[in-house]
């Protein structure tokens, strides 16, 4: 039995006001899990092939080194309450170079998404005590739309192994628009390409249909997903309308999803096999580092096209007053999966 105290590699702490109170709205839950021949994704699908992230996964690092091992211990009889151990409350007038990392990708470089991600103040910038990803639209001379956007994340600033992740965002509102609050595993291929190696969504909401957030987890080999959703109870709620609070409580064996701090889903059975077939030990994926990303998309597989009644203004940044991770001193590792894949218990 193995118990330890979670450890954060490149973190960069910063200081943070007293956590905002939030009145939690009427909700109607909606859960559900995809089922196990479910190969449709409706998130970022993404194998990391930049350079130094690809050096990263194949460097002498490993899982170990984000976990400090205790002797023959059976118990704790410490406090299990979290605390905070990152935060960014975005109270400056720009971007902490300290947290967070700006990605340029073009068009077309994942689930045919139309913007290309770049790193321009229009189009990321901080304000009013927010940080803003604006997407925005321009015709050329021939007449074609081009699409900038923004995404940014922690990678080699701050990672994490297990915690409550937590961010209170205003989203878009657009046809086309994908915003997103996600992480992805430090060692892009520790367990294999895409999705082997995991994938966490904390929220994704479309821009067209604004009253649902979906919280997802992406593994296997093929790939399978664990997906639950929430729709606001009323007609005339709705994410872009006004600031929500989406949390992520993630620990060994069991991942659980919040809005306002009600529960929305939670989910523990997944599994990791490799290239070859091999089970890897439960709870892999999900037993590494992973960072977190901002970011939102336009266009692509999921969200469609952008059209005729789609905003380019204000209506169409996502704002993000903070991002918080808290972690509890100590985490039982002990555990087995639920269930049995291929005659092997995880």
């Amino acid at each position: 039995m193995r118990k330890y105290l979670p450890y954060i590699l490149c973190m960069s702490l910063v200081g943070c006001s007293a956590v905002s109170t939030e009145t939690s709205v009427p909700i109607n839950v909606v859960t559900s899990t995809a089922s196990a021949s479910d190969t449709a994704s409706s998130t970022e699908t993404i194998d990391i092939t930049d350079s130094a992230i690809e050096s990263d996964s194949v460097s002498s690092e490993s899982t170990s080194e984000s976990i400090e091992e205790t002797t023959e211990k059976t118990s704790y009889t410490g406090s299990l309450e979290y605390e905070l151990v990152w935060s960014d409350e975005f109270d400056g007038d720009s971007l902490n170079p300290d947290n967070w990392v700006y990605e340029e990708h073009d068009s077309g470089w994942v689930n045919n998404e139309l913007q290309t991600y770049v790193s321009s103040a229009d189009n990321i910038f901080v304000e009013n005590g927010d940080l803003v990803i604006q997407p925005l639209k321009e015709t050329d001379e021939n007449g074609n739309d081009i699409y900038t956007s923004g995404r940014i994340n922690t990678y080699q600033k701050a990672s994490f192994l297990y915690g409550k992740v937590e961010a209170r965002i205003k989203v878009p509102t657009g046809q086309g628009y994908l915003p997103a609050f996600w992480m992805m595993p430090k060692l892009a291929t520790h367990y294999g390409n895409w999705p082997k190696s995991g994938e966490i969504d904390i929220m994704e909401i479309l821009g067209s249909d604004t009253s649902t957030t979906y919280g997802t987890i992406h593994y296997g080999n093929s790939h399978k997903q664990n997906q639950g959703s929430l729709t606001l109870d009323s007609d005339t709620q709705d994410f872009a309308e006004d600031y929500h609070i989406f949390t992520l409580e993630w620990e060994p064996g069991k991942i659980t999803w919040y809005v306002d701090n009600i529960e929305m889903y939670t989910t523990d059975d997944w599994y990791c096999k490799s290239e070859g077939g091999l089970l890897t030990a439960y709870p892999a994926p999900f037993d590494q580092e992973f960072y977190i990303i901002l970011n939102v998309a336009v266009g692509g597989n999921w969200p469609g096209s952008p059209d005729d009644t789609t905003p380019f203004d204000s209506d169409a940044q996502m704002r993000v007053d903070y991002v918080r991770v808290y972690q509890r001193p100590w985490y039982d590792t002990d555990v087995t999966a639920p269930v049995d894949y291929d005659g092997v218990v995880g």
